[in-house]
């Protein structure tokens, strides 16, 4: 696994279709010279676009299970 900043975040309530919307989950940040993407794809392939989530200052709610093992498993590699 590679050491890249994550950020934390979960859809906002007006834009959650499903439980699994509503979990935080992980999001590998892009690398420090490469261009923003239109969209930030989780560890568990889930995607969110701006202005669609709010960002976390940790876990919160129910994380999600995929992100949370990728995200402890990239933490414990440092």
């Amino acid at each position: 696994m590679t050491d890249r900043p994550h950020l934390i975040a979960r859809v906002r309530a007006e834009f959650a279709r499903s439980e699994q919307e509503k979990s935080c989950h992980f999001f590998p940040l892009p690398e420090e010279n490469s261009l923003l993407p239109s969209r930030l794809r989780a560890y568990c392939g889930f995607a969110i676009v701006p202005g669609q989530a709010e960002t976390l200052d940790g876990p919160a709610g129910m994380p999600c299970v995929h992100c949370l093992l990728v995200a402890a498993l990239t933490d414990s590699d440092k």
